[in-house]
């Protein structure tokens, strides 16, 4: 026997070893839960019978309280053994992918670090299985043979990694092993890439490449910003990154504590798969619309991001369409930020019309006290809070006058009518002076009585406020022109959605900002599709919370919103110690497409280099006849079906040119149109508009219209980009007429020309 066929077989008895203490700890954890579910449904079934009973007088209540408290232990016992059991039975499937020899400096023998998605431990205690996020585990990420460290609770551990071994595990059979000596090998990795795509992300546990696990693991920097290239794993870097978070603070947080913004629900659906394959459940996920539209003053509407989008895309190029576009340019700037900056402190400076608060001729507070305590005392709060506050300490000045003046007014009741009661006068003098204080209470009432978006629309309404606050930010007719353009909408009670975060923002710094403290991680992905005002809002709202931060530059597919650098929004956390990482290798697509994607940018703002996986170029066919178009893509999604492709995507700039093809091209071959309201990709072929493939991946991608006319300006180049981008292992793109002009600097040897029909 050769030694390479008894190292084989030694893994395979550990292996054989490490899925029958699997089992043994499965069969145990199952008779548990067995148990804890009769448990808890006995609980329940008490609480219904006896909690009646238990509620009519205090120590029943208390009772009540102390069986409503154990029931609630339990269903956390229920739900957390109900994770475990999950994690060992994925465990049984694939315990382990990796294997380090680790020899610590000052020891004889090197020791054998298996790592898998979890920690196993033998009866003795010792650890059969490391989870990945261990810190022994990040050297198989970061370092070859040879000298290694690793940083852990007691220090920098150092040392020599003698052996690196990755392994290939199908439901508890081992398939293939090999050595691998500079990082995680290309052919174990060129394997996972060339998988065909699912309807749901996978977890990438074991590709992580070392510039990805620096990120993942960074515990340096509460802020970390990502800009990387297409493909380059930024949104499974951030997953893995919250699931490193949940090991690390396991104690502190759960995955309630954590808050994905992802641009729509059918791409958090899609990512929605990673954390439980990690072992963790599934994070909170929502968009930034859907969480701040509830916060907003009752009856105030907004318009949806994917109107919005869908308007700057399809704009007929009239006047009222040229000048909503210009305005949200002119919305989302660092000018139109200031503006709103300085309009909210000159109206906190300016606070209100005080005078002195009297009583019956008695001064309670004289308005240089009342301007004094606005000023000094209360100016850490926001304008409305400090009125509230200053309202706040009236009413308790006032407290003292009105009692005492209650009882002289009783006195000259009784003075006046000795026959009534003690009771009767009591009640007479409140009753009276409290229709006297009514006018004062009134009037303090009224100091807090202000209306952030009537202040909003007064900015706009106000032309010569308006100018004053702009300061000379705007030539005097582009500041009229977005004057005009805000008061169309302000004046209906509307908002467009380029109006939602500067109002939202205004009416924070003027009410004061909610606070989510429970969120204790934050990821925001597709970094570039949001503002600065954004960013400045997240900072408020997540006062608690790390943030992981994630984009790409060259994908700002919004043609006609300000587009922010990595630089800008590092500048708004700059308090909080954030740092940028760049990520310019490509994982996502082949080499040939990846070299296509790559000469589409004339100045990319992330250079791009791809894993070295070798594909068939592009396509791009040329349809003779305008309605051959709907055929020429039925007869290649024929093909790709027959090729054995089931994740492919047609892709429209719009969602009404989605329509239009969905309408006809479903007649031909069974499709589905991804709309706005689809929360959930499923598998074969699909339609799709640009803004809603974002972030997505498709083993093929069909571009239904690249002409002249659809793709002709430089601002269309990223929406461009951005869907070809989301190939794997086949593009093509399709035109009628003349060819877009933004795939004129593309080498033609880096594209296959055809035409339809041949």
């Amino acid at each position: 026997m050769t030694a390479k066929t008894e190292d084989r077989c030694a893994e395979e008895a550990r292996l054989t070893m490490v899925l029958a203490v699997i089992k043994q700890e499965l069969a145990v954890k199952k008779a548990f839960f067995a148990r804890l579910k009769a448990l808890l449904k006995q609980e329940r079934k008490d609480l219904w019978e006896d909690g009646p009973r238990l509620a009519d007088n205090f120590a029943s209540a208390v009772n009540l309280v102390q069986q409503l408290s154990g029931l609630r232990n339990t269903e956390l016992s229920v739900a957390y053994n109900r994770r475990a059991i999950n994690k060992l039975e994925r465990m049984l499937k694939t315990p382990y992918f990796a294997r380090i020899d680790f020899r610590e400096h000052g020891t004889p023998t090197a020791e054998e670090i298996y790592i898998g998605i979890a920690t196993l431990l033998d009866e003795a205690g010792q650890p059969l299985i490391y989870d990945w996020r261990a810190p022994v585990c990040s050297m198989f990420y970061d370092y070859e043979l040879g000298p290694a460290e690793y940083r852990c609770a007691a220090g920098v551990i150092s040392g020599e990694i003698t052996r690196k071994r990755q392994y290939k595990i199908e439901d508890g059979r081992l398939v293939y092993m090999f050595d691998c000596n500079v990082k995680i090998d290309d052919e174990i990795l060129q394997e996972i890439l060339s998988q065909h795509s699912d309807e749901k992300m996978r977890a990438i546990v074991t590709s992580i490449q070392r510039e990805q696990n620096q990120v993942i693991r960074n515990e340096e920097h509460p802020v970390v910003l990502v800009q990387g290239a297409a493909g380059s794993g930024k949104t499974s870097i951030a997953l893995h990154r919250a699931a490193y978070y949940l090991y690390k603070e396991r104690d502190q947080i759960t995955s309630k504590n954590i808050l994905i913004f992802s641009p729509n629900q059918l791409f958090a659906d899609y990512i929605s798969n990673v954390l439980p394959e990690l072992g963790e459940e599934t994070a909170l996920c929502t968009t930034f619309q859907d969480l701040v539209a509830p916060l907003l003053p009752p009856g105030l509407s907004v318009e949806d991001r994917h109107n919005q989008l869908e308007f700057t895309l399809t704009t007929d190029g009239s006047a009222a369409d040229r000048l909503r576009e210009e305005k949200i340019y002119l919305q989302t700037t660092p000018e139109f930020l200031a503006l709103i900056d300085d309009y909210q402190n000159y109206l906190t400076a300016r606070g209100r019309p005080f005078s002195d608060l009297q009583f019956e001729g008695e001064t309670i507070l004289r308005q240089e006290e009342i301007r004094a305590l606005y000023d000094d005392y209360y100016a850490y709060l926001p304008l409305k809070k400090r009125l509230q506050q200053l309202q706040r300490r009236a009413f308790y000045l006032l407290r003292p006058v009105a009692a005492r003046k209650i009882k002289e007014e009783a006195q000259r009741l009784a003075e006046r009518n000795p026959q009534l009661t003690a009771a009767e006068l009591k009640a007479r003098s409140r009753l009276a002076v409290r229709k006297k204080l009514q006018p004062v209470h009134a009037a303090i009432r009224a100091w807090s009585d202000l209306d952030s978006f009537a202040l909003y629309r007064e900015l706009f309404v106000n032309q010569d406020l308006l100018a004053e606050m702009a300061a000379g930010r705007f030539p005097p007719a582009t500041l009229d022109r977005l004057r005009q353009a805000a008061l169309q909408t302000l004046r209906a009670d509307h908002l467009f959605y380029e109006d939602l975060a500067p109002f939202f923002y205004f009416q924070g710094n003027i009410e004061g900002f909610p606070k989510f403290p429970e969120i204790k991680h934050l990821i925001i992905d597709e970094a570039q599709d949001y503002t600065l005002v954004h960013y400045r809002i997240i900072q408020e709202l997540f006062p608690n919370a790390t943030l992981t931060i994630l984009g790409d530059p060259n994908q700002t597919i919004h043609p006609r919103q300000y587009r922010c650098t990595f630089a800008e929004i590092e500048a708004v956390f700059a308090a909080r110690n954030p740092k940028i990482f760049t990520l310019t290798k490509s994982y996502r697509s082949t080499r040939e497409i990846t070299a296509f994607n790559r000469e589409l940018l004339a100045e990319p703002a992330i250079d791009t280099t791809a894993v070295n996986r070798p594909g068939p170029k592009p396509v791009v066919t040329k349809v003779s006849d305008p309605t051959l178009l709907i055929p020429a893509l039925a007869d290649r999604l024929r093909a790709l079906s027959a090729a054995g492709f089931s994740s492919v995507a047609v892709i429209g700039k719009t969602a009404r040119e989605c329509q239009t093809v969905y309408e006809k091209l479903n007649a031909l071959v069974p499709v589905r149109l991804i709309t706005k309201e689809v929360k959930t990709l499923t598998g074969g072929p699909l339609i799709i508009p640009s803004y809603l493939a974002k972030g997505l991946e498709f083993d093929a991608v069909l571009i239904c219209d690249c002409s002249r006319a659809v793709y002709c300006t430089p601002e269309e180049l990223p929406i461009l980009y951005t869907v070809c981008t989301r190939a794997l292992h086949r593009l093509f793109l399709y035109y009628t007429g003349e060819l877009s002009p933004l795939l004129a600097r593309v080498n033609p040897d880096l594209y296959t020309r055809s035409t339809y029909p041949e």
